[in-house]
């Protein structure tokens, strides 16, 4: 599972940074262990995931196979990277 704090991947020129740390996680934590979801497939559909943004929240969700990923997004693009804050996990 590798380091909870923050995981680094290279998407691109652009690093992704994404911080499990953040006070939000928790639940994102808490619905990825419920519904059987690893780490690494959360980074996945973050990745490879079709991206729509929720008009009520502002917030970005990623739908990759069976799951949804609600996620905030900070990018720094003077530095390359883009922070991702996973909010919570949906099973539709």
């Amino acid at each position: 599972m590798g380091s909870l704090i923050i995981r680094v991947l290279f998407y691109g020129l652009v690093k992704l940074r994404i911080n499990w740390e953040h006070k939000r996680v928790k639940h994102a934590i808490e619905r990825m262990w419920l519904r059987g979801i690893s780490v690494r497939e959360v980074e996945e559909a973050i990745l490879k995931g079709k991206i729509a943004v929720q008009k009520e929240t502002g917030l970005l969700q990623a739908m990759f196979r069976r799951y949804v990923v609600v996620y905030d997004e900070k990018i720094y693009q003077e530095r390359g990277i883009r922070k991702v804050y996973p909010v919570t996990v949906k099973v539709p």
